[in-house]
């Protein structure tokens, strides 16, 4: 959930992306509450949010379960079905006014393509996202509400300054009462 800017090799092959002429990128306003994606359908897009925050959600038994942040400088894509080719589970909706650029998969298999340097990256950047992916499994162990948000809080400080208190709630499965409680603790 960190900025990927901070790390060098992310960093560099991003900046390098976003500033390709050659790249089709498309900007996109969204409004709270506006979906990029939806269960069911086939993520071919990933996204780069300039501003504003966004959220991948599911819904099972008619309750949402938030299992991912984005904010700015944050990659963004519901990342099973962009890989996978197969519909997603995931929704992906804006928490605030948000600003994002949108690229389809196949300019990123080109762009990262072109050479070693861009492999390795990118190769980087996939390990940062199995990383989230384990300290997130490993939030949902913790049975311990405190020691989970002790746990993003060590990982993502930022995230309390970009994401709504009730959207981290959610994540962390509290209430916003005890997560306001453990806050001022």
């Amino acid at each position: 959930m960190y900025n990927l800017f901070s790390i060098p090799y992310i960093r560099y092959m991003i900046e390098e992306f976003l500033s390709q002429e050659d790249v089709n990128w498309t900007e996109i306003q969204l409004s709270r509450g506006d979906l990029l994606s939806r269960a069911g359908e086939i993520e071919k897009y990933f996204y780069f949010v300039e501003s504003g925050a966004l959220r991948a959600y599911t819904i099972v038994e008619d309750k949402e379960f938030t299992v991912r942040f984005g904010y700015r400088g944050s990659i963004f894509t519901s990342l099973s079905s962009f890989f996978s080719g197969e519909p997603g589970e995931m929704y992906i909706e804006a928490i605030r006014s948000s600003n994002v650029l949108k690229c389809h998969k196949t300019e990123l298999d080109r762009f990262v393509s072109a050479s070693i340097e861009r492999l390795q990256a990118y190769r980087y950047l996939l390990e940062d996202l199995v990383i989230g992916c384990i300290e997130r499994e490993n939030d949902l162990l913790t049975q311990d509400p405190k020691k989970r948000l002790e746990r993003v809080l060590d990982r993502s400080p930022q995230l309390f300054q970009e994401i709504p208190h009730k959207y981290i709630a959610a994540y962390l499965r509290m209430s916003p009462e005890t997560l306001s409680r453990l806050l001022n603790s």
